[in-house]
């Protein structure tokens, strides 16, 4: 459903407490039988891409009339893309305009399936860059895609210990820059010298041109030139940590975001109940916890800094609000937290207006409870064995 607070206020004007939290339930949006994996917005703040847990892409086109209207609304998906395989990750193109159809472009990353090119006005894959392993000769799928912030052509890829560089107008060729995160696959040596080994499973780009790339084996490295320089360095997420933060700490890295000022950086973990804080143009040192984020499952839960604040939802379906970014040290609690859904809040994401947030949900729900899986693909490849139930599979657009 779409939720409207009663007041529509900037989040400006607001101060964090309980007056925040939107209130109103007399609005809408979409529900599925599967559950959504995560959600994306646009550039231009009209499009939503939900990816859910049966291989589709779906485009949700927001009305201009959202905030205006005074009753509910039916939204539904404006385009479906089915696809074969499970779906890693997805980025928009950064141009990406609703008033100029040839600029609604975005990519996604299907398993051992080259990386397409979709737009939700065409129901065709307008473009394929293939990722071959030499030795295999078998197409790897990438966990990660980030867009250059400098050009917009230009397309990153994380995969095993290797970070790709593509140019978007190749259509059928592999990457034009091969950039390993280590000497070898046999090299013992990482950290600040070695680099990082592991699946690069997350990318993010600082407004300083500084490219970090987070590992599911737990390491972060940062590399200068818009992400095609050499390397700075490379840190393990265990160095430094506090005995409540290795309590909570995860099993891999699921994203890197950067502080509007490129000081400060943001790891997020699967199966973890924290956010890491690091000052990466200070003291390079971890910097603050943010404890209590409720994500103690396999599943990815995303995150998002807006402004001085972080926001992530949880397994219990409560969006939780850390204020201050950069600014305290520690162990940090949430500022403030809202019931969003009934089921675990898998992506949050903001409009760039300021004053309305989407949300999803969704998660597997096993008959049998001690079954574990170690990371989406093996989840996704028995999905058509296990069944599901109880869940609450929801894209939710909030006013405040």
């Amino acid at each position: 459903m779409l939720h409207r607070s009663q007041a529509i206020r900037t989040r400006k004007s607001q101060t964090h407490d309980t007056s925040r939290v939107p209130s109103g339930m007399d609005a809408f949006l979409h529900r599925w039988t599967k559950s959504l994996m995560a959600i994306c917005r646009s550039p231009d703040g009209t499009s939503i891409l939900t990816s859910t847990s049966d291989n589709a892409l779906e485009t949700f086109i927001l009305p201009p009339d959202l905030l205006a209207s005074t009753s509910p609304q039916r939204l539904d998906p404006y385009s479906t893309q089915p696809n074969p395989e499970p779906v890693y990750a997805t980025a928009f193109h950064p141009s990406y305009a609703l008033q100029d159809p040839a600029s609604t472009l975005y990519i996604a990353s299907l398993r051992a399936l080259p990386i397409r090119l979709y737009s939700p006005f065409s129901q065709s894959i307008l473009a394929s860059y293939p990722l071959i392993s030499p030795t295999t000769e078998e197409y790897i799928a990438p966990h990660s895609l980030l867009f250059s912030s400098q050009n917009p052509s230009v397309f990153f890829t994380g995969s095993s210990n290797l970070i790709s560089l593509f140019d978007i107008n190749r259509n059928g060729e592999g990457p034009a820059e091969r950039m390993p995160t280590v000497p070898s696959k046999r090299s013992k040596t990482i950290g600040s010298v070695g680099g990082i080994k592991g699946i690069v499973s997350a990318l993010g780009l600082s407004s300083e041109g500084i490219l970090a790339a987070g590992t599911f084996s737990r390491w972060v490295g940062l590399y200068d030139g818009q992400g095609r320089g050499g390397s700075l360095g490379a840190f393990q997420l265990r160095d430094d940590a506090s005995e409540e933060e290795e309590a909570g700490s995860g099993t891999g890295v699921t994203q890197v975001l950067w502080s509007a000022d490129g000081r400060y950086l943001c790891v997020a973990e699967r199966c973890s109940d924290g956010i890491s804080v690091w000052d990466i143009r200070g003291t390079g040192k971890r910097l603050a916890w943010l404890r209590a984020r409720g994500g103690r499952t396999n599943q990815r839960l995303g995150v998002e800094v807006v402004g001085g604040e972080v926001w992530t939802g949880g397994v219990d379906g409560t969006v939780r609000i850390w204020d201050g970014l950069g600014m305290k040290e520690g162990v940090v609690d949430p500022s403030w937290e809202f019931k969003a859904h009934e089921d675990a809040v898998s992506s949050t994401t903001w409009h760039f207006s300021g004053s309305v947030l989407a949300s999803c949900s969704g998660q597997r729900h096993f008959h049998d409870s001690n079954i574990e899986f170690d990371d989406f693909d093996q989840r996704a490849s028995n999905n058509a064995s296990l069944p599901t139930y109880g869940s609450e599979n929801s894209l939710k657009i909030w006013a405040f």
